[in-house]
């Protein structure tokens, strides 16, 4: 499946309202899977950079096609609309990237599961020398495509296998959250 589409949510919470950010994030996978849409991942942050939000949703879609369709689906909703409006009073931040995606995925998670991820953030000028490192390391990472600011370029799951002082020799800079599994968007 080369050229998935990685589409993730990122909820930076105001303060105080990061359990509600999640629990309304939930609602909208609900909401999803009564309009037939797949559910998506629902992550919590347990620790991390600060460039990272509080909860995210992840899905991944075959082409932009299919992301497309599924935003039109979501539109045409006035029960996810409801929600939208509902989780504009939760956040301080929302940002809806969009990554190129390898084939092979995440697996598969359980609710509660642990999940470590790097977020590699540099300029577009450093990019380049930055997906060859990655790449002469042998890490598989999802790239940035559109859809935000201040975000990583990178995005590795798992622990990274790197020479670190290599990649911030470049002008990059990792950050690592830790995030446990709250919705595997299994129904």
């Amino acid at each position: 499946m080369a050229g998935m589409i990685v589409s993730l949510n990122f909820y930076y919470a105001r303060p105080g309202n990061a359990d509600a950010v999640l629990r309304q994030r939930i609602r909208a996978c609900d909401v999803r899977a009564s309009l037939g849409l797949p559910r998506g991942q629902v992550c919590a942050k347990i620790e991390g950079g600060d460039g990272w939000p509080d909860t995210l949703w992840r899905l991944d879609f075959p082409d932009m096609a299919a992301q497309d369709a599924d935003m039109a689906a979501r539109a045409a909703s006035p029960e996810f609309e409801a929600i939208r409006v509902g989780m504009r009073q939760l956040y301080r931040r929302f940002e809806r990237p969009l990554y190129a995606g390898n084939a092979d995925g995440d697996g598969m998670f359980r609710r509660g599961d642990l999940q470590t991820w790097s977020g590699i953030f540099c300029t577009d000028s450093v990019r380049p020398a930055v997906l060859e490192k990655l790449s002469g390391a042998g890490i598989s990472a999802l790239k940035y495509q559109s859809g935000g600011r201040d975000l990583p370029q990178f995005i590795a799951c798992g622990d990274l296998k790197l020479d670190m002082a290599g990649l911030t020799a470049l002008g990059a800079r990792i950050e690592r959250s830790l995030w446990r599994l709250e919705d595997p968007g299994r129904d």
